[in-house]
């Protein structure tokens, strides 16, 4: 069989099953935003790494080389909020590079890493760079200390707790389209796909709140959350007029006549985060962090859409998966 014909999630599955769980020291593996690791003397660490490849996630016809390098940091620390925020963290970067690309390219991608990294106490300490003769890849590893002995991970959900959401959906799918239709990067919508906010503050809170599970929404609401249900073995039923949707998202799919519920769920990258817990727990996070509860956890399996009258909803789209968007 193919890659292709695997899809990442599936190849992730299978490739699990070479990894070694029991690593000294090792406290989380695979199937969560980062890996945990505890340190010689108890302080413990949580490891996450990310690669954005030019033509995949990126084109630099509408990608400002500052706004990369930005994201490519972004996006590690989205993992590191996900797992509950924590203290400093500290990256390394491998640039693979066609010759043509011009220096002083790379000087703004850079500079968009310490403009990101500045604002959520990570340092970029070192890296490699390779030859890439046909495709730009930028690839950020990422460690970060955690706070104390608590963690979020995905298994921690349990039937009747509540779900939420932080900021809103569907955003940065619908600033994409804008980019492609070369309506400029100064949107809200551009904005918010080329400078995501990684919600480390509200990581954080959910984590010392009390929170059971949590997860980033880099693949869509549908495709993450999933990924919690999946792990803990529940459910989710989400209800579509509580997913909180900006007025410019609406009035940009509007305009291109596109679906704005289908680019919430379905559209990714808006890197916000869900959070779930029980319902004493999301009220005093509810105080502290800005978040929208959107639906609860059930008996059962899958994500399911309904509308206020229980009517199930489907959308065109189930979220963002590597091979299979491609056809391999």
């Amino acid at each position: 069989m193919r890659v292709g014909e695997k899809g990442e999630f599936g190849l992730i599955a299978d490739l699990r099953r070479w990894l070694d769980p029991e690593a000294g020291g090792m406290i989380r593996g695979a199937g969560d935003d980062a890996a945990v690791f505890e340190a010689r003397g108890g302080r413990r660490f949580a490891y996450t790494a990310d690669a954005m490849v030019e033509g995949v996630h990126f084109d630099p016809a509408y990608t400002p080389w500052h706004a990369l390098g930005y994201k490519a940091l972004a996006v590690n620390l989205s993992d590191l909020a996900a797992m509950g925020g924590g203290g400093p963290s500290y990256a390394l970067v491998v640039l693979g590079l066609r010759e043509d690309i011009e220096v002083e390219a790379l000087e703004e991608v850079y500079r968009g890493m310490r403009d990101c990294g500045a604002g959520f106490s990570c340092a970029v300490v070192g890296g490699d760079i390779v030859a890439s003769p046909e495709r730009m890849f930028i690839s950020v590893s990422l460690v970060g200390a955690l706070a104390g002995d608590g963690f979020l991970a995905r298994d921690g959900a349990r039937p009747g707790q509540a779900v939420a959401v932080t900021g809103t959906l569907g955003d940065s799918i619908l600033g994409l389209k804008e980019l492609m239709s070369g309506k400029g990067n100064d949107t809200h919508c551009a904005r918010r796909h080329l400078y995501p906010e990684p919600r480390m503050r509200e990581g954080r809170a959910a984590l010392e709140a009390g929170a059971s599970a949590a997860i980033d929404v880099s693949d869509g609401l549908l495709r993450d959350l999933g990924h919690i249900c999946d792990e803990s073995g529940v459910g989710a039923r989400v209800l579509v007029e509580d997913i909180p949707i900006s007025a410019e998202a609406r009035r940009v799919a509007r305009d291109m006549g596109l679906d704005p519920v289908e680019a919430a769920v379905a559209g990714g990258e808006d890197y916000e985060l869900v959070v779930v817990a029980d319902g004493e727990v999301m009220g005093r996070l509810a105080a502290t962090c800005a978040l929208s509860v959107i639906g609860e956890i059930v008996p059962g399996e899958g994500v399911e859409l309904v509308d206020r009258g229980g009517r199930r909803v489907t959308v065109g789209g189930s979220g963002y998966e590597h091979f299979k968007e491609t056809g391999g």
